[in-house]
């Protein structure tokens, strides 16, 4: 079907739990706003009831890389677009008000549920277990393990993610398949396969990279894929507080934010540290540090899901993204 400048789509909105999000079935067509006039070279392409709807549209057209303009006409928002990203923005309203339109919920919240595949999953084991292989056979266990004099004093930093690569034995490398499995399955319930598996890698980046801040100038060496996967517990525990602080309120006996805080530091507590931290084998400051990292990323990450729902049709190439970062990272301390 041609486009035409004065193209309007309509979506309903529907107020869930106070939070207004696109919804499915608009209708697309030669429609004008009587007595609407748009600027020069912008074209509308949406009419809301309501700022707060025409914002969430907005955030996918932001997605995109697109800039847009909210004009008010007769109590009503117009999503306006240039007139060269017309095509591509309805294209983009359609796919966020289809997912939007989805039954797949979280027990009746507005959060979205992901389904995926396990590429993802086999994708993660297949690396850990290639690396491991990798380092019997040479030196690299020295030239990517974090470091905490080189990352600081020489901007080592590709470290922090070279080190998440390595294991110190079979026992070390399968505990953090495992649990880097079941945790991620929770956490792509939420963001999506692929965006998810990023967050897990920036969350165990970042874990390192303040846990050799923290101990420099002393001398400190770790490695494992645990301060990703405490990054991914941190990730579901932020998920959680976010979600106790923004649903409706309720007769709590204790602030709503405790239970989910408490779970994931119980948690931390009994598989981040463990027997092991008595005698220096687990590296306690590298489990917090990803934990702490993973918890703000999972609570921002709450706060604009619906970005990442957008982001759900390109997750082939933000799946590459974290493919590459490591690639990169390996390329920069060999």
């Amino acid at each position: 079907m041609g486009l035409r400048n004065r193209l309007i789509v309509t979506t309903s909105l529907q107020h869930d739990a106070g939070m207004a999000s696109l919804k499915s079935n608009p209708t697309i067509g030669d429609v004008c706003l009587e007595g609407f006039e748009p600027p020069e070279g912008l074209v509308p392409v949406a009419v809301y009831a309501d700022f707060t709807a025409a914002s969430d549209a907005g955030l996918a057209i932001l997605a995109m890389g697109k800039s847009y303009w909210t004009l008010m006409h007769e109590a009503q928002y117009v999503l306006c677009v240039a007139n060269p990203d017309v095509e591509l923005a309805v294209a983009e309203l359609r796919a966020v008000a289809a997912l939007d339109s989805s039954p797949r919920m979280f027990g009746g919240t507005r959060y979205r549920e992901f389904t995926f595949g396990y590429l993802s999953f086999g994708i993660y084991a297949a690396l850990l277990i290639a690396c491991f292989v990798w380092q019997q056979g040479g030196e690299i266990v020295d030239v990517g393990r974090v470091d905490s004099i080189r990352m600081v004093e020489s901007g080592e930093w590709a470290r922090a993610l070279t080190a998440l690569m390595l294991h110190g034995d079979v026992v070390h490398l399968v505990s953090n398949l495992v649990a880097g499995m079941g945790f991620a399955f929770f956490v792509a319930r939420f963001f999506g396969a692929s965006a998810g598996w990023l967050l897990i890698l920036m969350s165990g980046i970042l874990g390192n990279a303040l846990n050799a801040w923290v101990y420099f100038p002393e001398a400190h060496y770790s490695i494992g894929a645990s301060t990703a996967v405490f990054g991914a517990l941190g990730l579901l525990t932020g998920v959680g507080l976010w979600v106790a602080l923004s649903e409706a309120k309720q007769a709590w006996s204790v602030p709503r934010w405790f239970m989910p805080v408490f779970g994931g530091v119980t948690l931390l507590g009994l598989i981040g540290i463990g027997d092991g931290a008595l005698d220096g084998i687990v590296d306690v400051a590298a489990h917090i540090s990803g934990f702490f990292c993973g918890t703000v990323l999972g609570m921002v990450g709450a706060i604009f899901q619906r970005v990442f729902v957008a982001w759900d049709r390109h997750r082939f190439w933000i799946g590459w993204i974290s493919l590459a970062m490591v690639a990169l990272a390996w390329a920069m301390v060999l």
